[in-house]
């Protein structure tokens, strides 16, 4: 156990750093900013009980929920995102985290995949590169073992009716949103299908799910609203209380330039063996090791990895 500074002061420095991440700053140019600062604080202390390569869960609490802490710096030997140093998890809900336990990876895997749908509203523009996304992740599965979903077929009341406790992997390429006042009214963005076009986190919620590895590529997709005990809640939580093993969400605005790449390389990743943790960090790290913007946290840090069964 290793005593904190006052919460206010963590806070603080959590949100500071968290409203400069979308900046066109690279946080790599600073060497006593917020994201150095917050690691003295939280992890310094324990820096001998955590080799390099180890696996960390982290359970947030307060402004830290809406912060990745991978993105967090490390002055030495180089100054480094701690991504490099360690494999993170976030297991936000106390109950979920309580009855985890190892699931191995699916023998036959078999994806359900929304993406590309149709646009609704000026708030819900077409997104460009989720008809990419849709084709990076197809080639991961033969096509007797996946079903997909796009255009006008991208519709709530076809993952209700589509047995969804059957698939191993579930995939939405959409957008998102999230509800601060009352969290299960969080929804993915699909289709119109009359007046409906939200498949909202309550739904989800009731709907049983045995799926290895959920992936919400949208953005808000773990959630505004913070609950005692449960983190963040909203359509990652949603889809953990089901009972997906993991769920891989949005912590804020995704770019959907960056998106396809990541989701691409997890699910190479996921279907060659590799744990959802390992797959993420690496997919991230191709990211990170670029030359081009997209190294910056921006593009690669708003995924994180939620685990819960």
């Amino acid at each position: 156990m290793f005593p904190l500074p006052a919460g206010p002061e963590i806070d603080a420095l959590a949100v500071s750093y968290r409203q400069s991440l979308p900046g066109p700053r690279d946080p790599l140019d600073s060497t006593d900013g917020p994201a150095q600062k917050l690691y003295d604080i939280l992890i310094r202390p324990a820096q001998k009980l955590i080799p390099p390569n180890s696996r960390v869960v982290v359970l947030p609490d307060s402004k830290l929920n809406a912060l990745n802490f991978e993105t967090l710096l490390v002055n030495e030997p180089r100054t480094h995102y701690w991504i490099e140093d360690v494999t993170i998890s976030v297991g936000n809900s106390l109950a979920l985290l309580a009855r985890s336990s190892y699931t191995p990876p699916p023998k036959s895997p078999e994806l359900l995949l929304f993406g590309d749908p149709l646009s609704v509203a000026k708030e819900f523009p077409p997104l460009p590169d989720a008809k990419q996304e849709v084709e990076a992740l197809k080639k991961h599965f033969p096509e007797d073992r996946r079903r997909t979903f796009t255009g006008a077929q991208a519709i709530a009341s076809n993952y209700l009716s589509s047995n969804p406790a059957r698939y191993s992997f579930l995939h939405f390429a959409t957008h998102g949103t999230a509800s601060t006042a009352r969290p299960l009214e969080s929804a993915i963005i699909l289709s119109p299908e009359g007046d409906h076009f939200k498949l909202y986190a309550r739904d989800i919620m009731r709907q049983p799910l045995h799926a290895y590895l959920v992936s919400v590529s949208a953005c808000n997709g773990v959630g505004e609203r913070q609950l005692a005990g449960e983190g963040l809640v909203g359509l990652s939580w949603a889809f953990l209380r089901a009972g997906a093993h993991n769920v891989v969400a949005g912590l804020w605005e995704v770019s959907t330039a960056s998106a396809p790449q990541i989701m691409d390389d997890l699910y190479k990743g996921v279907t060659a063996g590799q744990d959802p943790a390992t797959a993420l960090r690496n997919a991230k790290l191709n990211l990170v090791h670029s030359k081009g913007p997209y190294r910056r946290p921006f593009y690669w840090a708003p995924f994180q990895l939620y685990s819960g069964s």
